[in-house]
């Protein structure tokens, strides 16, 4: 009996959605490294770091922005952001952090240190002078490292910072999902990556490896999960069927590399190892000041210095960080001072910890971008 011609058109159909998903994924902007050379008392030979960017990278008018990505969020979020910078006229770097991808690992006490060391190198590598810093959860560390150390690769016109869901420790968020993720079983952080890749693989596969890696551990113990619209595959992808298939192999190809990072991120982003490993960041109160003081003396040197821009983006519900975590981290900026620092605070109805990132519909990133760009010109 022959196939029925639905079923002939439902079979090509997958199998050009596949076959563009790996073609997609197979591009070289998405697979790119360098070797970093650090102090011997770091690594005995240079580091290998992998990142990626967006397709459009050679349209050198466009601004940039470094994405500092949540726990595992790796060099592939480059693949999802890619249609948005496109149509918003940005450009997108994406890079794997120690013990991801293809980045070798570093001790624990290492990863600030070494992720400070690779941005000028990642950014003249690319032939970039300046760029907007976005993060997202656990990026929140990195990025406010590199905005205290590297200032001078923001924008003197348009300095700005996008801060998403921002990572907020539990003693001052008082979440009991990450009160009791700070104080694990013994052994339990040397096999978070194994413990997630089961999860994401086995138990819970997403659609996407974007968001924040706890929120959704956490979603295990909630009632339901949002299912991935239409509208949202269109959104990232133009296609569906496509767009299904990306994030089905994204996240594959993301655990057959390495993911061992994600235990000492864990362990820094939860203090389990003990405070000094969040470099200038380890209290946010005392950043604020301290950086409200560099900014002040940036325009004491400079009169044409526009103001730094720091914009934070929480999400309507956030299992991470709450409202307490939400307060804290608000009260702890208006600190800054407003002659030097422009701050502002969005809250976004109908997302939680992931998707204020990865729903262009309802989330902040759409906005972000549009930011970034009408800034530049």
């Amino acid at each position: 009996m022959a196939p029925s011609t639905s079923n002939v058109q439902s079979s090509t159909s997958l199998d050009y959605a596949s076959t563009e998903a790996i073609r997609r994924l197979a591009q070289l902007h998405l697979h790119q490294s360098l070797r970093l050379h650090v102090p011997q008392t770091i690594a005995q030979e240079s580091l290998r770091v992998t990142f990626a960017t967006t397709s459009n990278f050679d349209q050198h008018d466009l601004p940039v922005i470094l994405f500092l990505g949540p726990m595992f969020g790796t060099r592939y979020n480059a693949s999802t952001f890619d249609r948005l910078a496109r149509a918003t006229k940005v450009r997108c770097i994406c890079v794997d952090r120690p013990g991801f991808g293809g980045s070798t690992p570093v001790p624990v006490n290492h990863r600030v240190q070494v992720w400070l060391e690779t941005v000028p190198l990642l950014l003249k590598r690319l032939k970039v002078k300046r760029v907007a810093l976005v993060s997202h959860s656990a990026g929140t560390v990195y990025c406010l490292n590199t905005l205290f150390h590297h200032r001078d690769f923001l924008s003197p016109s348009a300095p700005y910072v996008a801060l998403l869901a921002p990572w907020v420790h539990s003693e001052h968020s008082k979440m009991a999902m990450t009160t009791v993720l700070s104080k694990p079983p013994t052994g339990m952080l040397s096999s978070w990556s194994n413990i997630v890749g089961f999860i994401n693989q086995r138990v819970a596969p997403t659609a996407s490896w974007s968001g924040g890696v706890l929120s959704d551990v956490s979603k295990l113990f909630q009632a339901e999960s949002q299912a991935t619209s239409s509208r949202d595959m269109q959104d990232k992808y133009g296609d569906e069927e496509v767009g299904t298939e990306i994030e089905k192999l994204q996240s594959k190809y993301m655990f057959a590399e390495s993911m061992a990072g994600g235990n000492d991120e864990a362990r820094l982003c939860l203090k389990s190892n003990g405070d000094g490993l969040m470099g200038v960041c380890e209290n946010y109160q005392q950043y604020v000041k301290e950086l409200s003081e560099q900014e002040r003396e940036r325009r004491g040197q400079s009169a044409t210095e526009a103001k730094l821009q720091v914009s934070i983006h929480f999400a309507g519900s956030d299992i991470m960080i709450g409202k307490g975590g939400k307060d804290y981290f608000e009260n702890c900026w208006a600190l800054a001072s407003e002659d030097v620092i422009e701050v502002s605070s969005t809250e976004y109805p109908g997302t939680n910890h992931d998707s204020v990132l990865i729903d262009f519909e309802k989330g902040a990133l759409r906005g972000i971008f549009e930011a970034v760009a009408s800034s530049y010109h």
